[in-house]
């Protein structure tokens, strides 16, 4: 398990039209690769063509720049190899990276848990929820489920190139995110939402995370994740003007890169998990058949373990498995640090295991992930 460097704003739409955000607090938030690669792994549509090697190599890509140096270190990024990318893999990376790290820190700041509150893309919502939703047009990223209720979250990821990975202040692009959520929300009987922007760069990796002013966010944020907290006279404010044109021309299509927000506020409170079972089901079926031994809690499991070496010796080794079926339970991400101390990061959601480990460490037991993952049974 490592760390990412997070801060908190709250802002607010006032009734002049304006804009007001001010940040709470930031502090260094515990964030595993492996939620990374498990988020970017089920973030796919059921109905499509969905093959197990596809999606190993997506994860063997993805962790062949992100790097992450020893167990409670910040996460870093091979910036140099980003830089002398091609602008289409910069911006897989950088979205890839953002939409990983949307989950992660709503898990290390909300005490979220997937396995108890479930996760849908909105490129693949259940088929009784697309009538909630505007299909077309701007929208978030995910759909959370919050013990208080359906939260929709919004995933950026950008290249910075700053010394300082955290700007002073709200960027424009930033800014102009804020206005169509904050108008949005006005307009849709405020339903929950909340926005991430990850900046990845020479500094390494960090994340700022947008609340809108409510009630709702004073019990979920998890109870002393700020190391430093600002002062209440430190704020900015901003003419809400809105764009009302698609986001960036995109409708949606693309990891990090669709836009916000939703035209519906109800949803159920338990959306079905059909569609992940359907993620589940196909990736299983595409995955080598499981090793003589590969069992989780007695489960078999398939897939199998690869080096995160597309730019030369790899740092990483992951695991992305799919159990047979699902296990009755999991522990927290707390539980789960402590359980692995630092030999290696392994999350379990549903169906689907995703396991990092450094290239240089033994891969882990059977038993091992056992232990941390599902605890003493």
């Amino acid at each position: 398990m490592n760390t990412v460097r997070a801060r908190v704003w709250r802002f607010q739409l006032e009734a002049s039209g304006q804009v007001r955000a001010k940040p709470l607090g930031h502090g260094d938030l515990p964030v595993g690769l492996a939620r990374l690669v498990r988020v970017n792994a089920r973030a796919c549509d059921p109905n499509s063509v969905l093959d197990y090697r596809t999606k190993q190599l997506e994860v063997r890509l993805l962790l062949s720049y992100i790097d992450a140096p020893g167990g409670g270190t910040p996460l870093q990024l091979d910036h140099h190899a980003l830089a002398a990318s091609s602008r289409h893999i910069r911006c897989f990376v950088s979205e890839c990276s953002g939409l990983g790290m949307l989950t992660a820190a709503s898990e290390a700041l909300f005490s979220w848990e997937d396995g108890n509150h479930p996760l849908h893309s909105f490129d693949s919502l259940p088929k009784d929820l697309p009538q909630s939703y505007k299909a077309d047009g701007v929208r978030p990223d995910l759909l959370f489920q919050l013990p208080s209720g359906p939260v929709a979250g919004e995933a950026r990821g950008r290249y910075r190139a700053a010394a300082k990975l955290l700007p002073k202040r709200p960027l424009a692009d930033q800014k102009r995110r804020l206005r169509q959520l904050a108008a949005w929300s006005a307009a849709h009987a405020d339903h929950s939402y909340f926005m991430s922007w990850v900046y990845v760069g020479p500094s390494g990796v960090a994340v700022d995370i947008f609340l809108p002013e409510s009630d709702q966010w004073d019990d979920a944020l998890f109870p002393g994740w700020a190391e430093e907290e600002y002062d209440d006279d430190q704020e900015y404010t901003f003419e809400a003007l809105i764009d009302t044109a698609e986001d960036d021309g995109n409708s949606g299509a693309g990891v990090g890169e669709s836009a916000a927000p939703m035209l519906m506020a109800l949803a159920p409170e338990r959306p079905p998990r059909e569609h992940v079972a359907e993620v589940a089901r196909k990736l299983y079926e595409s995955a080598p058949e499981p090793v003589l031994g590969s069992a989780l809690a007695g489960i078999p499991v398939r897939g199998s373990w690869v080096a995160a070496d597309a730019l030369g010796p790899a740092r990483h080794e992951v695991l992305l498995g799919v159990l047979e079926h699902e296990p009755p339970r999991r522990v927290n991400l707390r539980e789960r640090m402590a359980r692995s101390d630092g030999r290696f990061d392994a999350c379990l959601d549903g169906r689907l295991l995703t396991v990092v480990r450094p290239a240089t460490a033994p891969q882990p037991e059977w038993r091992e992930l056992e232990q941390a993952l599902l605890g003493d049974r």
